[in-house]
Parts: C-alpha cells; structure tokens; sequence
C-alpha cells in the first residue's frame, strides 16, 4: 500500500513546522513516495542549462520562458532516511548550519497549509463558466482561434483536522496511475495534485511527451476498449498531437517515434492519448522544446497566443500554477515535468479545485460544465 515513511512524515511535520519549502511526490505506478525539502531559498532558473542542481520545479501557466521555472533546492532528499546535499552529492550528515538545524525543528501536527500572502482564487458560478464557454465557441466561430481551453474554480471547506499527509497518501492509493504530488513553498502557495499528464521527461534512455485530450466519464465497470470517440474529440485530440510534432521537429529532435492514438483511463474519466518518444538530447535541445510545449493546446488552445490572450482576459490571475507544470529537476538523472491538473490550491481551510475543458466550434456550456463536474471528482474524492 503507498505510503509515506515514518521518516518523511516526521519530515513534512518539521518543513511545516519551520516554514520551510518540501515537495511529495509519487511516480504512476510506483509504490513509495520521494520528498525533497529546501534549506535554502526557492528561486527563479532554467529547467534545462548546465550545471542545473538537484531540485523541485514549480511553474505557472502564464510565463514568460517557458524554460523558467521557481525551484525548490533538494538541499534534503527523504526516503527511509535523510540524505543532504553537498554540491553535486548527497551523503548522509549535514553539510550546512540549516540542514543540520532541520532535525530539531517543531513539528507540526496535523501538517496544514501555511498562510499565505497569495490570494484566494475566485468561485466560478455555474452560469458564469457557460456563459465563459459560449464566448469561447462565438471567438471561434468568428476564426478568432481553433481551440480554448477554458477553467474555473469549484471551492470545497477542508476538515479542521484535516492532515495533508494523509490525502496525498490517499490520492496516491485511490489513482494508482498518476503522478501524485503535495508541494508547498512561498512563491506557489501549498498543491495537492494527482495528474494524468506528462509534459516532458528527460533522462539518458531519452525524451517523452503525450498528447492527451477529449474526456469520457463511463459508468463504473465499463469496457473502456470499447469507447467510441466523436468527431469533434479526435479532431481536439490530433491538434493536440499535431503541436507536439511541430515542436519536436522545430527544436531539431526529428527521430521522435509516435503510437496512434488510444484510449487510457485516468481516474473516473478516460482520454485520447499518443506518446512521442525521442532519443536523449543536449540541454539546449530540451530548454527549446520545453518553451515549444509550454503551455500545451491541451491547456491552453490553439493558435496558443490567441487562446492565451483570450484565457487570461477571461480568467485573469485566477490560474496561477494551474496549467503551468512540476516535477523533479535534475534528480537521479531525471527531469520529469508533469502538468498541473486535477490539482487543488491548498489554503488552511479550504481546497480551491481547478478543472477545466477544452473548447471548439461544436462544444456545448452545459455539456462542457459537466465535464469539470467529473474532473473535480479526483480531488474532490479524497477531501
């Protein structure tokens, strides 16, 4: 069963308990849990470069490089045990004053989310994110964009004893094939997230992406192989798809290899998905193709820059990280990057989800609310 180790949740306590910046997270498939947390300041930096430390990259959807992203410094790994960071190493005594003062911080119990000078997201009403919707499908009627993904914030009221330990642990068991994460730093605010999406992964046995859009929400006990797609899904899906290749071949990775597309099960809802595989490529290549696939037309649309424009007059800086992506940087020779959805902004008492849906000429308001209805369910399930 995936659970935290005594060790961690001792460590997540004391991060809370000192302020300190930590990221949790849970491969798909994985049994255990990794945990860094920051002695050192959060900062702004490369994802790809040289010499790029060991850390957490956090990300919002709006940015202005799509390669830079905060940072959150691995200055303490956590397993079974506690591993600090001494340059380029990890070993296991304290290489600074801040490491070595970590083991006596306060812990705190039940571990919460911090204050936060971030504001709160604004609810989405129901008749506001139709009326949203009908603006997206009338600008691309009128040729002003193919696609926008449109979003909106459903907020539920956290338990007072409410532990965030135990929610990841419990996303992580009830969506054993997402990328399970609890991040909390100053620059962020605090995310529980368990998503379906890779934006890109890097090590030395290569590149990866997908392309993943359209939703399905069968009944339970279903035959998932059997799911027809409409029309207007695979369309969405192949620009999806199409993108990805354009920016493979323009950041110069032409030898990528792409699967048809298929259907695959992410929680109570399925998806269209390809995965693109490419050989291993210098950080240069990956700095290019990762400002290429920020922010994807999964979540953002197409052209990107019309569907930007028209997200953020609409939603503002309601967003924040929602769309943009995390993951381990330069950690055991993996960078992988994961995008923020069926996530949840973290207050201490209240869980603002985010979910969203994309947009085109043939979609429906009503239809489309409903189908964030269903993507709540994945976080919503566990608070």
């Amino acid at each position: 069963m995936t659970q935290l180790t005594p060790q961690q949740r001792a460590a997540c306590a004391r991060a809370a308990g000192g302020g300190l910046p930590f990221a949790l997270w849970r491969m798909p498939g994985a049994d255990a849990f990794s945990m860094i947390v920051s002695t050192s300041d959060p900062f702004e930096g490369p994802v790809f470069g040289d010499d790029i430390a060991p850390a957490f990259a956090v990300a919002p959807f709006r940015t202005e490089d799509g390669n830079v992203a905060w940072h959150l410094p691995a200055d303490i790994v956590v397993t079974d045990t506690l591993a600090y960071r001494h340059g380029a190493e990890f070993r296991p005594d304290a290489a600074t004053n801040a490491q070595d003062a970590f083991a006596a911080l306060p812990q705190a119990e039940p571990v919460q989310a911090a204050p936060s000078d971030l504001p709160d997201p604004a609810p989405t009403p129901r008749a506001a994110y139709e009326a949203r919707v009908a603006r997206a499908v009338a600008a691309i009627k009128r040729g002003e964009a193919e696609k926008i993904v449109c979003s909106r914030v459903d907020p539920r009221p956290l338990a007072p004893d409410h532990d965030l330990r135990d929610l990841a642990e419990a996303l992580a068991r009830a969506y054993p094939a997402a990328f399970v994460c609890l991040i909390s730093s100053a620059p962020s605010g605090t995310w529980l997230v368990a998503t379906p999406e890779i934006l890109l992964s890097a090590d030395d046995s290569g590149v990866e992406t997908m392309a993943l859009a359209g939703t399905q929400w069968p009944e339970p006990g279903a035959d998932i192989a059997a799911l027809t797609w409409p029309e207007k899904i695979v369309d969405e899906q192949a620009v999806v798809a199409r993108e990805i290749r354009r920016a493979f071949e323009a950041a110069g990775l032409s030898r990528f290899t792409e699967t048809p597309a298929g259907t695959v099960q992410a929680a109570n809802l399925c998806h269209l998905r390809s995965d693109f595989h490419a050989p291993p490529a210098p950080p240069a290549q990956l700095a290019d193709l990762l400002r290429r696939l920020h922010p994807t037309s999964a979540v953002c649309g197409m052209p990107r820059a019309a569907a930007r424009d028209f997200i953020l007059d609409e939603e503002g800086a309601t967003r924040g990280f929602y769309t943009g992506y995390l993951g381990p940087v330069a950690l055991d020779g993996l960078t992988r990057l994961q995008v923020n959805l069926r996530t949840a902004r973290i207050t201490p008492t209240h869980a603002f989800l985010h979910v969203g849906g994309g947009i085109v000429a043939a979609s429906d308001p009503a239809t489309e609310y409903e189908e964030t209805v269903q993507k709540a369910r994945t976080i919503g399930a566990v608070l």
